[in-house]
């Protein structure tokens, strides 16, 4: 059930792929470190080195959200992958190339509260930290990982360069102890940023003790304080008699002082003053959940499962229910892994809970009114019944066997919905069997109910299969039958003649369903799994928004739509597509005005954030997307007709300017906003 995670890695300057290279693939939630959780189970820690080709791959990787993949170098600064990947099973996901350079630079001053510079004091710097909690603690030894550290000089100046061009979080520790954060900041490559200073605390101080309700003392507790509302926060741990100290902290009102002791809510104690020496955080005495997990025909134990707790009487306080919601939510499930199918979690708050586990290839089964009792051991025996499975065929509309189709099941598909309207049903989400080359199918066994069949393939509309019956026993003569469908191919030229690369190609009908593909480098283009009947194939201007918004939008006037698409097919001609036909198409494009010219903000050239505008019409639903080069230029195609041009101006909002592109070769516009 695993999924793969590829990629490559290249020199940032010209692109040419680097061997040997070190890459790896983490989950960086600092949830997990904070509250000291396994992650065996929830996510994988792997890595790899590049290829000769400068490729690498993570083969079978636990499924979970969240995962990150960087590229290590001793000569380059760090890349990683854009955005937080999120892999299912079976998925495969490609980040592309990673490009190894320079980085960017950060430069700061650790000042003292005076404002004096403060010399050798810790200058941590790693990749934005972020929890559902939205909690920093000011230890750089919580966080999940370090990019760099750096110490300050005589003058209190650090710099830190080849760094990551992505966002960051600073942990600043002076000697003394006193630590401050900067929550994130932000660095392109190449950039040399200067930060402000960086001020340290002051020097207040809470104290007191961790406690069991009987008052035994709870040692090892991770303790934070911090003026209320202040989401950066001081932590420590409780010593052997449960004591803690947290010292440095700023001048404020009001404080919160919360533990965290590994299985149990979180207890927070709010409303406090500085200098308190004697506050108290009392946990209510836990109880142990022990048991095993096997299958209900008594076939034996189930080594690999998970287990999710559900409190029957939630706390009544809306702040410890919130936080509690935001850890489980980061932690999910507690798994485990033991060949006989046994469990212990060692400390869960006394109550009521429903139990639910969760195995591969097996039903969840909640387990309700499961008593945790203070001091005592609870002893479960949670049995799971195998699920029904389902096998079959997926066929083409013409009754021949397709393999590789993915095959999804879900709850139900409503009537009439076929062919691109079951899309919708499959986003984010990963098949639950594929097709062999003889077009058979199995599923893995599913909770016992009726259930829909979805198949999808790239060449062809995707089929539905609705009502199957998985309530009574295993299903062997499924069959999946796939609508007709076809193809378009062809190329698009611009008006100079020349393949138009990177340009929108649609095809339309009459009844609203609209599909898009890109043009490749060479002009040419392809769209599979085509609805048969007659359609328009074409490119398609931003001064043709109205008209396409007429025929795609949701619940528009059946006659509106029509007309829509009679004015487009006048001017275009259509195609009568037929079952497994692919129709071949040359479209040009019509003579566009080359637009340059020079973009200022308040007279400057523009910072990397503004460096993009967009391009639309009044009451339009479509844009283009402009860069503008690092010497305030840019340049667009565009039909003659008026545009608005919409950029952001130095408060950080957008503002637009409304333009008329002449009938021209080429048309001069400088911008300059406010």
């Amino acid at each position: 059930g695993g999924g793969s995670v590829r990629g490559r890695v290249v020199r940032a300057a010209g692109g040419v792929p680097l061997a040997g290279v070190r890459v790896t693939l983490g989950r960086y939630d600092s949830i997990v470190t904070y509250l000291r959780a396994q992650a065996n189970g929830r996510y994988d820690e792997l890595e790899a080195r590049t290829g000769s080709d400068g490729r690498f791959a993570f083969l079978d990787v636990t499924p979970a959200r969240g995962y990150v993949v960087r590229a290590r170098h001793p000569e380059f600064a760090i890349a990683s992958s854009d955005d937080g990947l999120d892999l299912t099973g079976r998925d495969a996901l490609d980040v592309g190339d990673l490009a190894l350079g320079q980085g960017g630079t950060l430069a700061g001053r650790v000042v003292d509260t005076e404002g004096r510079p403060l010399p050798k004091v810790r200058v941590a710097i790693t990749w934005r930290i972020s929890n559902p909690l939205g909690v920093i603690l000011a230890d750089p030894a919580t966080a999940p990982e370090i990019e760099r550290t750096v110490v300050t000089g005589a003058d209190g100046r650090f710099v830190a360069e080849r760094l990551d061009p992505t966002p960051k979080t600073i942990i600043a520790v002076a000697p003394a102890g006193a630590a401050q954060v900067v929550r994130s900041v932000t660095l392109e490559i190449g950039e040399v940023k200067s930060l402000d200073d960086i001020r340290m605390p002051g020097q207040g101080t809470l104290a007191g003790k961790v406690v069991w309700a009987d008052g035994t003392p709870i040692p090892g507790a991770r303790v934070f304080g911090a003026p209320m509302q202040e989401m950066s926060v001081r932590a420590v741990e409780s010593d052997a008699a449960g004591r803690f100290r947290i010292d440095w902290l700023p001048e404020g009102e009001a404080y919160a002082v919360g533990a965290l002791v590994e299985g149990l809510p979180v207890q927070l104690v709010q409303g406090l003053a500085l200098g308190d020496e004697d506050v108290r955080i009392e946990f209510a005495l836990p109880g142990m959940l022990r048991g095993r997990v096997v299958l209900a025909d008594g076939s034996g134990p189930v080594p690999q499962f998970a287990l999710a707790l559900d409190a029957a009487e939630p706390s009544p306080n809306w702040q410890l229910r919130f936080m509690m919601e935001q850890v489980k939510r980061g932690l999910g499930p507690t798994p485990f892994g033991a060949a006989d199918g046994s469990f212990v979690l060692p400390r869960v708050a006394a109550g009521t809970y429903t139990v639910t586990v969760s195995a591969p290839g097996h039903p969840d089964i909640a387990r309700l009114g499961v008593q945790i009792i203070a001091g005592q051991e609870t002893e479960l025996v949670l049995e799971i019944p195998r699920g029904n499975v389902g096998r079959g065929i997926v066929r083409k509309a013409n009754g021949e066997p397709l393999a590789h189709a993915r095959v999804y099941v879900v709850q139900h598909v409503a009537e009439g919905v076929a062919g691109p309207g079951l899309d919708a049903y499959l986003h984010g989400r990963e098949p639950d069997a594929v097709s062999g080359g003889d077009g058979r199918f199995e599923l893995p066994p599913q909770t016992p109910g009726t259930y829909a069949l979805i198949a999808a393939h790239p060449e062809v509309l995707a089929g539905a299969l609705r009502g199957v019956d998985l309530a009574a026993g295993d299903v062997h003569d499924l069959e999946v039958r796939m609508p007709p469908s076809g193809s378009v191919r062809g190329i698009l030229l611009d008006e100079t003649a020349r393949p138009a690369k990177g340009e929108l190609v649609y095809v339309l009908y009459r009844s609203g369903i609209v599909r898009t593909v890109n043009t490749e480098d060479d002009g040419r283009f392809r769209i599979a799994g085509l609805p048969v009947g007659r359609c328009l194939v074409r490119w398609m201007s931003l001064l043709d928004v109205r008209t396409y918004q007429e025929m795609h939008a949701v619940g528009k006037d059946e006659a509106a739509r029509e007309a829509a698409y009679d004015k487009l097919r006048i001017a275009h001609g259509e195609h009568d597509l037929r079952d497994g036909m692919e129709v071949e198409a040359t479209l040009r494009i019509p003579g566009r005005t080359l637009v340059s010219g020079r973009w200022r903000v308040a007279g400057e050239v523009p910072t990397p954030e503004a460096r993009t505008f967009f391009v639309t019409i009044e009451g339009g639903g479509h844009w283009l997307e402009v860069e503008v080069q690092e010497d305030g230029t840019y340049e667009i195609r565009l039909l003659p007709g008026a545009y608005l041009f919409y950029g952001q101006t130095s408060g950080g909002d957008y503002e637009a300017r409304e333009v008329v592109v002449p009938a021209a070769t080429a048309h001069v516009l400088d911008i300059d906003l406010e």
